[in-house]
């Protein structure tokens, strides 16, 4: 690894979530100890997201409300050795601001990170203009999902032979157990909104005897507690603490074989067992009984079968099942993990 005497970073971080707040915690954990390195973030976020840790940027650096072309262009006059994009912006007012600094702003190494999938025409203005014109040829590095679709990913303009594939991360020393204590008589726990079949669940769950707590923006559920999503990503740890066990209930025609993956490995790195559908993808986190529950095909029998199975775990089984559950994340699925590796063998070279 080639080391430099100074180095002046930009991480742009536009698309609002705290997925990506995450990032930026893990991120600067990755930079902390190394000398003259100096790190400014710029965003756009609205809410709050006090639940989660702002750390001190290294170097003094910056963190830079974007609110204008013009502004943003002020504030980062100064100049960077690498600019670092995470995401496509989710607000149409950062689409300028976004397109100057990946086409325009004076730096020797631009990278693109992706932390969400590749958002579908029409579904995000920035991400709709960067396929029309290919407007991402002018990155030197790009890191996408391993589960997206890479072919998707070049119509953007990303040179193939820059593109690498990485994967999904949680961050785990948010997601830590501590010292929770077992809940009692606690609830089972779902979240997402696509691919969903919840009524299935909720008719599962009647069978156990325990209540059914829901996070999700797609409504009401019957027979189970339903609240917003998008309002209650702060509470999201509590309520996985909360549970006897997650349960996501994805249908058989969901193409992503990820899906749910998010809120699964959220789960076991709080030593949660989880129950979900079988995939490829899947399989090489879950393995049935050991680190969590799979289900082969979704019906409300199917889901009751691995509902019986985890409730009917004893104290030490349980805490052995989480502690292999948290372990398997903590190994192949850890934010800190991949930061770590992008900085030490790409971010500097």
């Amino acid at each position: 690894m080639v080391e430099f005497l100074s180095m002046k970073i930009l991480l742009a971080n536009f698309a609002e979530c705290p997925e990506n707040l995450h990032f930026e915690t893990a991120f600067i954990r990755a930079l902390k100890g190394r000398k003259g390195v100096s790190l400014d973030i710029i965003h756009d976020f609205r809410f709050p997201y006090s639940f989660i840790d702002k750390l001190p940027l290294p170097g003094g650096g910056r963190r830079i409300k974007h609110a204008s072309l013009a502004g943003t262009r002020r504030a980062l006059s100064g100049p960077f050795d690498r600019l670092v994009i995470l995401d496509f912006p989710k607000r149409k007012s950062c689409a300028a601001a976004f397109l100057w600094l990946a086409k325009d702003l004076p730096c020797p190494r631009k990278i693109f990170i992706a932390n969400h999938l590749l958002p579908m025409p029409g579904h995000n203005p920035t991400a709709d203009i960067a396929r029309k014109l290919g407007l991402l040829r002018a990155l030197d590095l790009a890191f996408t999902l391993e589960f997206d679709d890479r072919d998707l990913w070049t119509a953007t303009g990303l040179n193939k032979a820059r593109l690498f594939k990485r994967p999904y991360g949680v961050d785990c020393r948010y997601y830590d157990p501590g010292r929770a204590a077992a809940p009692d008589p606690g609830y089972i726990f779902s979240a997402g909104s696509a691919g969903r079949d919840f009524a299935a669940l909720a008719r599962a769950v009647k069978k156990t005897g325990l209540d059914l707590k829901i996070f999700t923006d797609s409504g009401p559920v019957a027979g189970a507690e339903a609240l917003p999503f998008a309002k209650n990503l702060h509470n999201l740890k509590s309520a996985v603490l909360g549970a006897r066990a997650v349960a996501l209930p994805i249908t058989d025609e969901h193409i992503n074989e990820a899906a749910g993956n998010s809120i699964a490995f959220i789960a076991m790195a709080l030593g949660k067992p989880v129950i979900t559908r079988r995939t490829p993808y899947m399989e090489r986190f879950i393995q049935d009984g050991r680190t969590g529950f799979l289900y082969d095909e979704l019906s409300a029998p199917a889901l009751s079968k691995q509902l019986k199975r985890a409730l009917a775990l004893s104290p030490a089984l349980l805490k052995k099942l989480g502690r292999s559950a948290r372990a398997m994340v903590l190994k192949n699925a850890s934010l800190d993990a991949f930061a770590s590796r992008f900085v030490g063998e790409f971010l500097f070279k």
